[in-house]
């Protein structure tokens, strides 16, 4: 059986995930609801969908089992509520929502209902990534002892001041919710749970409003593991976008991009020599070299299966407890934070 999916937001990002229904069967695209009717036309064409305006109308109405959401993040909540309220299985892009009690009433409301709740963290979808996490697993790193991440983008390079993304009402916050959520969720994935964080930031572009555009993060995460993050909007130069770099006692694994380029394939130390470092070969049992399809047919598969995500809203409500604890940590002059009372909203 294909999902019937609908998808939410005609934006950027949704273009991302169209080759999951353009390429594969395991879902199906049945419309496209966007408060711009202009926005919807191109994809509903392609697809042969009606287009809709209303999200309350559309997850009533419209043939559905599913739906996609790719709003501006402080319209998550609410279009993943009503969705999930006319019974409907939901697939969210990142970041989750902006609170964390948005999050978890999702993730109740959701259990509730006996629906599927997936939040779109791709980079655990990644061929090369997956293929890493194994490596982990199996032990070839050793004892981790030190993981790193950056998130490094300039905003003004693809938006000009006045979009939501400079409004930290709207986003959620600055760089830390809009780039660095990847990698904070990525580490977990690859390391565990984070315990506490620290950190400081500050504003340096006047288009940011109650959104930081520098951020510089302690972790602690379980099992001793310690960690930094880093992330800016507003670099002068990027000489890399994304990286990571996790230190083990045996073995040294880094994504680090060349110059000029926004990602790297993930690299692992050979152990007859320490500064030489080899591409990992990417699994071979996802569907896509592309993560976004991949997330979205994992997403297919365990509506199909009732099984929960890999990225489910209960899982990811870890990754939002560390942003928010950043964030709190960053009212604090930099005062550590612990994660779980972020996650239970017991601070």
């Amino acid at each position: 059986m294909s999902i019937r999916t609908g998808l939410i937001g005609a934006g950027n990002i949704a273009r991302a995930h169209l080759p999951a229904y353009r390429d594969h069967d395991a879902l199906t695209l049945t419309g496209v609801c966007d408060s711009d009717p202009s926005a919807t036309e191109e994809t509903a064409s392609a697809f042969e969908v009606e287009t809709w305006t209303d999200i309350d109308t559309f997850v009533r109405e419209a043939p559905l089992d599913a739906v996609d959401i790719t709003l501006p993040h402080h319209l998550h909540y609410p279009a993943a509520r009503a969705a999930l309220e006319a019974d409907l299985h939901v697939h969210v892009e990142k970041p989750f929502a902006i609170s964390m009690e948005e999050c978890r009433e999702l993730v109740a409301l959701a259990d509730e209902r006996d629906r599927r709740l997936m939040v779109g963290q791709m980079q655990r979808f990644d061929p090369a990534n997956r293929a890493l996490f194994r490596l982990i697993e199996r032990g070839d790193l050793g004892q981790l002892h030190h993981v790193r991440a950056d998130g490094i983008q300039n905003l003004r390079d693809y938006a000009a001041p006045g979009h939501w993304l400079y409004d930290g009402k709207r986003a959620g916050g600055g760089g830390v919710i809009s780039v660095l959520v990847h990698k904070i969720d990525l580490l977990r994935y690859f390391v565990g749970d984070a315990v506490r964080v620290a950190g400081i930031g500050k504003t340096t572009d006047d288009a940011f409003e109650a959104a930081e555009d520098y951020a510089t993060v302690l972790v602690e995460f379980e099992g001793d593991v310690h960690g930094q993050f880093f992330s800016t909007y507003a670099a002068a130069g990027i000489p890399y976008g994304e990286a990571f770099w996790l230190y083990g006692e045996e073995r040294v694994a880094t994504s680090l991009p060349r110059t000029g380029e926004y990602g790297g394939t993930p690299a692992i130390s050979q152990p007859n020599d320490k500064r030489s470092f080899e591409p990992v070969d990417p699994a071979t049992d996802l569907a896509a070299d592309d993560p976004f399809t991949n997330e979205l047919l994992h997403f297919a598969d365990c509506i199909e299966t009732g099984t929960a995500p890999l990225s489910s809203g209960r899982d990811n409500l870890g990754t939002m407890a560390v942003v928010f604890a950043i964030y709190e940590s960053l009212t604090r002059d930099g005062a550590w934070v612990d994660v779980e009372t972020i996650r239970t909203g017991e601070y």
